[in-house]
């Protein structure tokens, strides 16, 4: 079936807080969405799309009407490249397909995960030799976490064994605060950014204040990267605080 083409003129913004999306995989991926529109002054008949994107591939879902969300009785992504971000589109339903609302770039959550949005994806892949990578992707995804396929219980250790996480986990923070900081320049100041959840995460057990920004770029640097040394340093104090579990692990191997 053709896609019909949106008509995107006096579009209103609804808060990301509103669509709620959780990844499923059984095999075959899929998705639900959980969808909030009260409140918000949109015809009660207006069309409900969501779509899924990743680079060049895009689905769209028809999910009812404001009044009536219906999700399709298929929500599979077959075909989708792993890690797509969603968004909801509210469209007329007098047939000029005008959009009225959007939500836009909504990050998935992942089944098991009580609910939480995940800023690491994990996804396994043919590494050669190598164990893990970090992959960025592109511009405002979030980075993602690969890891060797061949290697048996791979995903269950990144996620479960307190051995690899204590080891790897804190450079995988150093190395993405790096990026953000010092290789992108995000601004630290930036509330919707593209790294800005991540920094909202590690203000949750990091309270210094943020570097100190100047016309010099070795003084912001010098700055960035003592403020990304003492952001792992507090990450691992408090989720790795037992540094002699981690060792007595490794040497009973």
């Amino acid at each position: 079936m053709p896609v019909r083409r949106i008509n995107y003129t006096g579009r209103k913004r609804i808060e990301q807080y509103r669509v709620d999306v959780e990844l499923y995989d059984d095999g075959v991926p899929s998705f639900t969405a959980s969808i909030n529109l009260d409140g918000l002054d949109l015809p009660q008949n207006a069309r409900l799309i969501v779509e899924a994107k990743r680079e060049r591939s895009s689905l769209r879902f028809e999910w009812g009407t404001v009044a009536n969300p219906s999700p399709p009785a298929n929500c599979c992504l077959t075909g989708m490249p792993s890690n797509p971000k969603f968004r909801l589109m509210v469209v007329s339903s007098d047939g000029t397909n005008r959009l009225l609302a959007l939500a836009n770039d909504i990050s998935p959550k992942r089944e098991g995960t009580n609910g939480e949005e995940s800023l690491l994806w994990l996804e396994e892949v043919d590494l050669g030799k190598e164990v893990w990578r970090l992959d960025f992707g592109e511009p405002g995804e979030n980075p993602k976490m690969l890891v060797n396929k061949e290697i048996p219980g791979i995903s269950a250790a990144v996620r479960e064994d307190e051995a690899f996480l204590g080891l790897v986990i804190p450079e995988v923070l150093r190395t993405i605060l790096t990026r953000a900081l010092i290789v992108e320049e995000f601004d630290l100041s930036d509330e919707e950014g593209d790294w800005s959840d991540w920094i909202s995460f590690v203000s949750g057990f990091y309270d210094a204040e943020f570097p100190i920004i100047s016309d010099d770029p070795d003084v912001n640097r010098a700055s960035c990267t003592a403020w990304i040394e003492g952001a792992v340093e507090a990450f691992v104090n408090q989720r790795f605080p037992a540094s002699e579990k981690y060792e007595t692990t490794w040497r009973s191997q």
